[in-house]
């Protein structure tokens, strides 16, 4: 595998979980954004000094009422919490519009003394209320960020950048200085493949495809 993270452009991973901020990644299709969020999360995981958990928010494709898509929401969390072995906390359905918020301030409750970092996926494919909902609560959540009150770090993930999801969420409104996600540090994005690394990775592959004859005789 060509390992994604050589590829960042504009990102700075450590300094996003030391500083308590929360950026953006965008590229196109098959690039390789899932591949290393999925990778970074297991290198936090690893390191023992944080919490982090990818989550892919694309069941709620299509659905633009918040009220209904902010309980798909919580869905993707628990599913993803449950699929990496994380601890995620049950949060009362009837709340509704406001599970986010309740879900990540008691989700980083639940796993201090270590900060917890969230990696959504697939953000772009929320629209109108629910995009609007989706980015005022970790606003709101924002400022009060920090061990046991909320993530201390978030990455947003799609194919666009974030003024782009706040414009067609308003009907192809150019976004405000009051847009409901004016907290974002970076716009990163990952790189086309290029031929060098790829050459590389063929070339150890011929050399590891030569030793198995070899490797087969001594077993």
């Amino acid at each position: 595998m060509l390992a994604p993270e050589e590829r960042l452009v504009s990102a700075q991973l450590h300094r996003y979980i030391s500083n308590k901020l929360y950026w953006v990644l965008h590229a196109a299709r098959q690039v390789g954004k899932t591949t290393f969020l999925q990778s970074w999360m297991r290198e936090i995981n690893e390191g023992g000094e944080a919490i982090a958990c990818y989550v892919s928010v694309e069941r709620c494709q299509g659905i633009g009422d918040a009220d209904r898509a902010m309980p798909g929401i919580y869905g993707a969390v628990r599913k993803y919490a449950k699929d990496y072995g994380l601890p995620i906390p049950e949060i009362d359905l009837s709340i509704s519009i406001n599970i986010l918020d309740e879900v990540l301030s008691r989700w980083s409750e639940l796993v201090a003394p270590k900060p917890l970092i969230v990696l959504f996926d697939e953000v772009d494919v929320l629209e109108g209320g629910t995009m609007i909902s989706f980015l005022r609560q970790l606003r709101g959540g924002f400022a009060t960020r920090g061990v046991g009150k909320f993530p201390v770090s978030i990455v947003l993930v799609g194919m666009r950048d974030l003024k782009d999801y706040i414009t067609a969420s308003k009907d192809g409104m150019a976004p405000n200085p009051g847009s409901p996600f004016n907290i974002k540090e970076d716009s990163a994005t990952l790189s086309n493949f290029s031929k060098r690394p790829i050459r590389v990775r063929l070339s150890i592959s011929k050399k590891i495809r030569r030793l198995c004859p070899i490797l087969a005789k001594m077993m």
